[in-house]
């Protein structure tokens, strides 16, 4: 199966819908609900890693998305796919799932460090406080 026939016909996966495509870092990125989850540059795709799957990127050998930009190089938690996943698929499915699934635990992972940075910040606040008072 090639990858245009899995993003682009009308036999693609029920949750997989209502994707957009758009030209990002020389290929294309594919959003759902306007977070980007798969990157497909050069004839390779890349899945959106996180902690839920990073480890069956890394158990395959397999490399994040690099981004050269003004002679920098930034790594992205893009990960490339290994062969056999792309040509079978199932378990594409059970990939690009677990990609999608990603972005969720992202915004949930988002909120949690946003709150607990507020938390941090009053307690700096507060020991700064504390501490400036003066003892005669």
């Amino acid at each position: 199966m090639s990858l245009s026939s899995f993003f682009l016909s009308d036999k693609r996966p029920v949750f997989l819908k209502n994707i957009r495509c758009r030209p990002m870092f020389g290929g294309h990125g594919y959003y759902i609900n306007g977070k980007m989850f798969a990157l497909v540059r050069e004839k390779s795709l890349y899945l959106k890693a996180g902690s839920n799957n990073v480890a069956d990127f890394l158990l395959t050998g397999q490399l994040p998305y690099i981004h050269q930009c003004f002679g920098e190089y930034f790594p992205t938690n893009f990960y490339s796919v290994p062969l056999n996943i792309v040509e079978d698929e199932v378990q594409l499915t059970r990939w690009i799932a677990k990609a999608i699934r990603q972005l969720a635990q992202a915004k949930e992972s988002a909120k949690a460090s946003s709150a607990l940075d507020s938390r941090q910040k009053k307690t700096a606040i507060i020991r700064s406080a504390v501490s400036n008072t003066f003892l005669f």
